[in-house]
């Protein structure tokens, strides 16, 4: 799997869940570091997703 495609993932567990999701629960579900997910995670916002991290973890901000 390459990166966009995580991304994708990443974006359609957030758009799942109704609880943040935590970067190390990613990283283990992707098989990557931690470290990998925050940078999805900084490439998605760069992109215009509205991103919310939270001490407890990632979650799509669903306000609109």
């Amino acid at each position: 799997m390459d990166g966009k495609q995580r991304r994708e993932m990443i974006i359609n567990l957030m758009n799942a869940s109704q609880e943040p999701l935590s970067g190390t629960a990613l990283a283990k579900k992707f098989g990557v570091s931690r470290q990998v997910i925050v940078q999805d995670i900084a490439l998605l916002k760069s992109k215009g997703r509205q991103i919310i991290s939270t001490y407890r973890g990632y979650m799509l901000n669903q306000s609109k």
